[in-house]
Parts: structure tokens; C-alpha cells; sequence
């Protein structure tokens, strides 16, 4: 197993067709790869109390969750899964989240070339326009997530 310091969590809903940033507030959490032929990770962050009414609504849903890890300059992971439990600290919560990779950076690399192949850039102007575009992480993680709900579907 290999353990890595959570920076931040949110929960990307689908909601009317369209993927909504949910930022989860993460006072110290960790993410395991638990290395096991499911490719499972367990994520566990503490949290603050005022978070239980949204932690109940979407509990025993297959959800995606977008996880930066180690460092906050990171790029984030899309992940899939669901939320295991949270129990009650004194004055906090432990969340605790079952979950798969979903998409990494490669993924909306190609997320990226592929609509810059469909939109006919080519050379230098596709490098300019691949640059701009990654720098918009939050539009990609929505299209990403939001073909990751479809295909739950």
C-alpha cells in the first residue's frame, strides 16, 4: 500500500445534465492506494460538522470525486466511487470513501488533442491552443466527469 497526503476533495455532482464542483473543506486527510488487483484507493478526510446534510444526501451513490494529492500545485485526479461511512469526532467528522481512478492527467491530455484535432489546429497553432486550453483544469474535470456519469449509466 502506498499512502499519500490528501489536499483537497470535491465532489463533482451531476445535476441536470450538467457537473457541478462541490468542494468537500479537508482539514487533514490522507488517499491509499491499496495496490490491489481492483485498482481500489480508500480516501480519508477530516472534515468539518457542517458538512453531515450533504454527506447524508449523497451517501450510497456512485459519485466522482476530484482529488489533489501530495501538493497543491498537483494536478487533479478524477475518481469513482462511493462514500464507506463518516463517524462523528468530537468536533469534526471522518470521512471515509471507497473509490477507483477514473481519468488522471493523460486523460484530459487526450481530451484535449482530441477536440484540437476536431477544431483542424495544426503545428504551432495547436501548441499555443493545447497550452491555453490545460489551463483551464476545472472545464475539463466537468467534461470529464461528465462523461464518466454517462457511461455509469
Amino acid at each position: 500500500m502506498k499512502t499519500f497526503q490528501l489536499v483537497s476533495l470535491q465532489v463533482l455532482l451531476f445535476e441536470n445534465e450538467k457537473v457541478v464542483h462541490r468542494p468537500v473543506p479537508v482539514q487533514e486527510g490522507l488517499i491509499i492506494n491499496r495496490e490491489e488487483s481492483q485498482s481500489t484507493w480508500l480516501i480519508e478526510a477530516v472534515i468539518p460538522t457542517d458538512q453531515k446534510k450533504f454527506l447524508e444526501q449523497i451517501r450510497n451513490k456512485t459519485l466522482v470525486f476530484e482529488v489533489v494529492i501530495t501538493e497543491s500545485n498537483n494536478d487533479p485526479a478524477l475518481m469513482t466511487g462511493e462514500i464507506r461511512d463518516f463517524i462523528e469526532l468530537s468536533d469534526t467528522y471522518s470521512l471515509m470513501i471507497d473509490a477507483k481512478m477514473a481519468a488522471g492527467k493523460d486523460d484530459v491530455s487526450n481530451l484535449i488533442l482530441d477536440g484540437l484535432i476536431q477544431d483542424d489546429y495544426s503545428g504551432d497553432e495547436l501548441l499555443n491552443e493545447f497550452i491555453y486550453r490545460k489551463g483551464d483544469q476545472v472545464a475539463w474535470s466537468k467534461k470529464l466527469a461528465e462523461n464518466i456519469y454517462k457511461d455509469m449509466k
